[in-house]
């Protein structure tokens, strides 16, 4: 048996699985449901976040009112140089996640900046002059269907779940979602904070801020009531069971995409759906226990959507980024590249300065 797999328990995957769904819940209210007591629950998180094994973190991208400009960019390499191409990227603020992947192309990089402009100096005047880059194409992103934060363990039973959620209290009519807050300016340096570890306390917060803690609590209050802020608690890939990331490329009638999202969504092995601009206009992210299920998986959602068309498949070799966490190759932790979007994606192009002495 592997010994990383066996390194963790049953426990474990449960504290997991709560803290996907209320990742800033005390211990005490996560005691009450796992049936442990709190110090116990804190020992066992403070044993995984120190082992890279497990992490909560914080991500919020918004610029102001504005959405993030994100994109799928697939590069190739010039051959032996995708693992040094590979490692400067990890290295960036902008990219929320870097893969070395089968198929026509060497990596897979998610990237986040706050606008068209900053794409395409980061595309032309940091990605392209990597040395070793040959070539990139970019897709880009125009709808978030499912985020990789809703993929769950399945370790609480739904009375655990609903326990910790409080969605089993009430029955309510549905509402639709609220629309997401502008996060202003001042707002960031809060929220990357947060990047690296999500249930730091108010406390620390305000203490590293220079605010106060009744300050800090309102603005947390305030950027997840308005979605700006979002958390993610991950396990390392090695041990959930489903070690092996995938992405599918997929051609589907514009007005279908909504029935494709949603259908897509429910399966069990999707992490991440969305729309996209490029050669194909949907990419679903899966999770799976092995390469032999990618077939079985495409399969089903072929049998299920009879509109939407594959178009391309690949498998992750190596993840080495994700959610602006650098991770080794069983999938644990190794740091957290702060996700700072905001900052100069390349030095200012000479060719592009303006003349001298104009305004």
């Amino acid at each position: 048996m592997n010994s990383a797999i066996s390194a963790i328990d049953d426990t474990d995957r449960a504290l997991v699985h709560a803290l996907q769904l209320a990742p800033r819940a005390s211990w005490e209210r996560l005691a009450q449901v796992l049936g442990a007591r709190p110090e116990t629950l804190a020992r066992r998180w403070e044993r995984l976040t120190t082992a890279g094994e497990a992490w909560v973190s914080g991500i919020g991208l918004r610029t102001g009112a504005q959405a993030p400009c994100m994109a799928w960019v697939e590069v190739t390499c010039a051959a032996g140089t995708s693992p040094a191409v590979g490692a400067a990227l990890t290295g960036d603020p902008h990219t929320m996640g870097v893969e070395h992947t089968t198929g026509g192309r060497d990596l897979l990089v998610f990237v986040a900046v706050p606008n068209l402009h900053v794409l395409y100096q980061y595309l032309s005047f940091r990605v392209q002059r990597i040395p070793g880059v040959v070539g990139t194409r970019s897709s880009m992103v125009t709808a978030v269907h499912s985020s990789p934060d809703r993929w769950r363990l399945d370790q609480l039973t739904p009375a655990q779940a609903d326990l910790l959620t409080g969605r089993g209290r009430r029955k309510v009519a549905a509402t639709p979602p609220a629309p997401v807050a502008p996060m202003p300016e001042e707002d960031r340096p809060l929220v990357l904070a947060l990047a690296s570890d999500a249930r730091r306390s108010v406390a620390s917060l305000a203490w590293e801020s220079g605010m106060s803690e009744s300050t800090v609590r309102r603005r947390l209050g305030r950027l997840e009531a308005g979605q700006s802020l979002r958390y993610s608690c991950a396990l390392a890939s090695g041990l959930t069971g489903w070690p092996v990331a995938a992405t599918v490329w997929a051609e589907v009638p514009e007005h279908e995409v909504a029935d494709c999202a949603a259908v897509a969504a429910g399966l069990r092995e999707t992490r991440t759906c969305m729309s996209v601009s490029g050669p194909w206009n949907f990419m679903i992210g899966v999770r799976l226990r092995t390469i032999e299920e990618l077939s079985r998986y495409t399969a089903d959602l072929t049998r299920r959507l009879p509109g939407m068309r594959v178009a391309d498949t690949m498998v992750a070799l190596h993840v080495r980024k994700s959610e602006a966490q650098e991770l080794d190759r069983t999938g644990r932790r190794v740091r957290t590249v702060r996700p700072d979007i905001w900052q100069d994606a390349a030095p200012a192009p000479r060719e592009e300065a303006p003349p001298h002495g104009s305004a």
